[in-house]
């Protein structure tokens, strides 16, 4: 009796399990359904664009922020497979340029890349009057996925004395009695900031952001010593260079961001606040300037220090070879042309 009861309790306890089970897979089935009918909270738009970015191999260093070429080393190349797009303006353009160059305004960068066709050459050197505009444009160029994108080593400036003007203006020395030597921390770590705007894919917004930022153009990411110097407090400057020259002597309110490996997710990119205005300087300024598009890319509010430490601390460069002075003019040849005035055209200026 008490076995017949034994077999009628176990017989029960199966069928309530077997019961259990084809609910359980219900529900889950259920709750797969609900699932792909019901939106789930999205990432937001910065960390999509920054998986697209970050997808490109985007690593920011010293060493590729951008990635600079000598003027040395371009002449050498001038018959070889490369391709030189100079965005000075026509006019300046006509005066003067390197063999087989090529004249394109910086909105015009990206659809001209799409047109001819980059990867095709060896190297694309970008070429202004400073290296920064060339900068500017081969940050976005290199945050699309070309990576054959080279900035020429202070831009026509280092090229020949008749060009040297801009660089030799803007180096200085005035304000190394206003530097302090007192270390400042980064700022704690916050989140990825807001993106507004009517695309929706990473791949959308990347292209978007790039657009705008060339449309914006240089002028409007760059500010200068004295700017700088009087907003420090307000402002979050960012000093990018070697820790050592940090620590004889920097703007002050600066916090030092290392050359290796800052700005990427992995490090220390959230500790840039979204709500101030981010100034980076670096010794030559291509790697600030760089740096400033890859963050605006991103959502922040960034702006680069116009020429950089040679606009402020110009001697102090000497020893490391980075200061700008007429030794690093090479005076190569150059070419002319015939500038044809279009009506109505503006042109187009910067550094």
């Amino acid at each position: 009796m008490k076995n017949h009861n034994l077999k009628i309790i176990l017989l029960f306890l199966v069928t309530v399990f077997l019961f259990m089970s084809c609910r359980d897979n219900e529900s889950i089935n259920d709750e797969n359904a609900i699932a792909t009918k019901t939106e789930v909270l999205a990432k937001t738009k910065a960390q999509k664009l920054a998986e697209v970015i970050y997808k490109e191999k985007i690593t920011i260093s010293a060493d590729k922020a951008p990635k600079v070429i000598k003027a040395v080393d371009v002449y050498s190349l001038l018959n070889e497979n490369i391709l030189i797009l100079d965005i000075r303006g026509a006019k300046d353009f006509a005066s003067g340029h390197l063999k087989n160059a090529v004249n394109i305004k910086m909105s015009e960068v990206i659809d001209y890349a799409q047109a001819r066709g980059l990867p095709m050459y060896d190297k694309v050197i970008m070429i202004c009057y400073t290296g920064q505009t060339a900068s500017y444009s081969a940050a976005v160029l290199q945050m699309l996925g070309h990576e054959n994108i080279y900035v020429l080593e202070w831009g026509m400036c280092g090229w020949n004395t008749k060009f040297s003007k801009k660089w030799m203006k803007n180096s200085s020395d005035k304000g190394i009695d206003k530097l302090v030597t007192t270390p400042y921390e980064k700022n704690a770590i916050s989140e990825l900031p807001v993106i507004v705007n009517k695309k929706n894919t990473g791949e959308q917004i990347v292209y978007l952001r790039a657009r705008e930022i060339l449309k914006a153009g240089f002028g409007s990411a760059a500010v200068n010593f004295s700017y700088t110097n009087a907003n420090a407090k307000k402002a979050y400057v960012i000093c990018y260079q070697p820790e050592a020259m940090y620590k004889e002597g920097h703007i002050d309110h600066a916090v030092l961001y290392s050359q290796d490996d800052s700005f990427n997710l992995s490090t220390d990119l959230l500790t840039l606040p979204t709500d101030k205005t981010i100034i980076i300087y670096s010794n030559k300024a291509y790697q600030s300037t760089y740096i400033t598009v890859y963050l605006k890319m991103l959502g922040y509010n960034a702006r680069t220090l116009k020429f950089g430490a040679n606009s402020f601390m110009n001697s102090k460069l000497k020893a490391s070879g980075e200061a700008f002075g007429k030794e690093v003019i090479k005076n190569y040849p150059y070419e002319t042309s015939k500038y044809i005035e279009i009506e109505g055209e503006v042109q187009e200026g910067g550094c």
